[in-house]
């Protein structure tokens, strides 16, 4: 396993100015326009050689040293696939919305009328019906909050390289093969950072983010038996992608009070409100990044709690970043009433 992470970084990492020499040649660059903070031309093509990376190192993993039985997990590995793929498409054709939305169903109807999908909440063990209608939500849910996060240089990349880090030692404390997979993902991710790092040579582009949300969404769908954190999963899973959800849902209420569809873009995300009140780039996304380690850090003390008392704390800590981000929302409507803002929301139309 060591072997395969260290090589899925070397291969991210080597693969990374490939694609930025490709893009180079073909003037394949991410749109400039007014809601985007970066200028100048950036590939945004990273996704391929984050995923190019880790499904090589992988492969190698499952064929040469621990063979990894998909029979079971199958409609997991075609619904990241479906989105990994027009994901890519959607970085050189810019698609519309809702197409992409669609995507994303099929993706999502691919894992729950299978046997992934959520069979308890707490120790209640829900019905069949109700747990694939949550787990179809779930998936969609996470898979747009990370592409929505993805608009600073190491944010979605960094919020979910401590994610899946977070979630390979959990798996691996409940002695699942599955945390080799996370681990070797790390690797493909942190390789990606190198150039990902302020100020970005290359992008995740839609391909790349939403297929982290994805792979984060379904981590915990892989087996059925999930051991001691069963009983805190929901409210686990929620922590690690809290930062993304809140932004969502912060999008969601935003656009829904301005009359506007949730597929328009704006600048009105955490990153956007961080600059808007005096955060540099850097101060931006350390701060960003930092919530993220720390509640990773909640998440594995919970583990050797008491599942009661773990998911008190988990709920605190979910409470938390909320009660941040309204901190952050009146902070940032306070400078915008008083100097108009020097980074409006820029609302765009539906593309």
């Amino acid at each position: 396993m060591l072997v395969c992470l260290a090589a899925s970084m070397l291969l991210s990492t080597l693969f990374c100015p490939l694609i930025i020499a490709l893009c180079k040649k073909f003037n394949w660059y991410d749109e400039v326009d007014p809601r985007k903070i970066h200028t100048g031309l950036i590939p945004r093509l990273g996704g391929v050689a984050l995923f190019a990376a880790f499904i090589i190192s992988f492969g190698i993993y499952c064929a040469f040293f621990h063979p990894y039985d998909i029979s079971e997990s199958w409609p997991l590995f075609a619904g990241g696939m479906l989105i990994l793929l027009f994901g890519v498409i959607d970085d050189f054709i810019n698609m519309r919305a809702k197409i992409k939305f669609l995507v994303q169903i099929i993706a999502a109807l691919l894992v729950v009328t299978s046997p992934c999908y959520f069979t308890h909440m707490f120790f209640i063990e829900i019905p069949p019906l109700i747990g694939r209608v949550f787990t179809f939500f779930w998936i969609i849910g996470i898979v747009n909050a990370f592409n929505l996060i993805d608009g600073m240089d190491w944010l979605c990349g960094g919020l979910s390289f401590f994610a899946v880090l977070t979630l390979g030692f959990i798996f691996m404390l409940d002695g699942n093969d599955i945390f080799a997979m996370h681990f070797i993902l790390c690797g493909a991710i942190f390789g990606f950072l190198v150039w990902n790092k302020p100020n970005a040579k290359i992008f995740l582009g839609d391909g790349g983010s939403q297929s982290l949300g994805y792979i984060i969404a379904a981590s915990p769908l892989f087996y059925p038996d999930r051991g001691h954190f069963n009983f805190n999963l929901i409210l686990v899973m929620i922590l690690l992608c809290s930062i993304p959800i809140t932004d969502v849902i912060a999008a969601i209420l935003r656009r829904k009070r301005e009359g506007r569809s949730f597929f328009s873009p704006d600048r009105g995300h955490i990153h956007h409100k961080l600059l808007n009140i005096g955060f540099t780039k850097s101060t931006a996304i350390f701060f960003l990044l930092m919530l993220q380690f720390l509640l990773c850090v909640i998440v594995l003390t919970t583990y050797f709690m008491d599942p009661f008392a773990g998911g008190i704390l988990l709920i605190v800590a979910i409470a938390f970043v909320f009660i941040i981000f309204i901190v952050f929302h009146y902070l940032n409507r306070s400078v915008n009433m008083r100097h108009a803002g020097h980074l409006s929301e820029a609302p765009q139309k539906e593309h």
